[in-house]
């Protein structure tokens, strides 16, 4: 005599072989069965089919990925996209008695599906946003340079309204420092792209002396403008035009990476 167990597993597995239902139609069916007329007694089996997908495989390494005209954004700018590892898919048949035991489960034949990894990228034609990065011409400037105004008292000031001096920077609580910095960040001049404010760790310069070192990161905030500043070019202040203190090697493939977009709201915007 064929078990109860057995006889339902018989049921299920013939009625999937012959073709009598589909496996759409086992969902939240149940099935009644009667083992003799007169025991009289149910067994009530609950089928359902069921997709599982599963990660494979590793992640692949990040690349970049080049700029093409009429995909948006800035061109100049890399912006991080997500990868996905390859994955496999499976349909099921599941088979539950009346107190949700599984019975059985049974793979769909044909239903297997697999999809490639995809490697995360820095893509250009990104946005400014924390974590964006570009790869700029790095230059400098001072007070006096070509159009700039210095006052006879021998200051000027950014486009972010922070007063500089020919070697020093009025800070966040009002004095008059010593220096080409604001706080703890060197100064920059960037395209209109880059809201004032904005907090660059810069990779991989060329920049020595006013304490920098070639190769060494450094921190700058974005605290200028300028007439020649357009997209990835960036402009270190210096204090003045003839600061010998500080040289520049521009073949260096410097790196820069959006730390903090804008600053703050109200007067002390871009306190640090």
């Amino acid at each position: 005599m064929v078990k109860r167990n057995q006889l339902i597993k018989i049921l299920v597995v013939a009625s999937l072989l012959c073709g009598c239902s589909s496996t759409s139609a086992f969902h939240s069916e149940t099935l009644v069965l009667k083992q003799t007329e007169t025991e009289s007694q149910t067994l009530e089996v609950t089928m359902e089919t069921i997709n599982e997908v599963w990660e494979v495989g590793e992640m692949p390494e990040m690349v970049y990925a080049e700029y093409e005209e009429g995909m948006g954004g800035i061109s100049w700018i890399a912006s991080y996209v997500d990868g996905k590892k390859a994955t496999v898919s499976e349909d099921y048949v599941v088979t539950y008695d009346s107190e949700g035991n599984i019975i059985s489960k049974t793979a769909v034949i044909g239903s297997r599906q697999e999809t490639e990894a995809v490697a995360p990228k820095m893509q250009f034609g990104g946005s400014v946003s924390v974590g964006s990065e570009f790869y700029p011409t790095m230059v400098t400037y001072g007070i006096d340079c070509a159009g700039c105004y210095v006052s006879p008292e021998g200051t000027g000031g950014t486009s972010a309204g922070v007063q500089v001096g020919y070697h020093s920077v009025r800070q966040a609580d009002g004095e008059m420092r010593e220096g080409i910095k604001y706080g703890d960040y060197y100064i920059v001049a960037a395209d209109p792209s880059i809201p004032l404010c904005s907090i660059l760790t810069i990779y991989d310069h060329g920049f020595s002396g006013e304490g920098l070192t070639p190769g060494v990161p450094f921190q700058a905030i974005v605290l200028d403008r300028g007439g020649a500043i357009k997209g990835s070019i960036l402009d270190l202040f210096k204090g003045s035009q003839g600061n010998t203190n500080i040289s520049n090697d521009r073949s260096a493939d410097t790196r820069v990476v959006i730390e903090r977009v804008g600053g703050r709201s109200g007067s002390n915007a871009c306190k640090y």
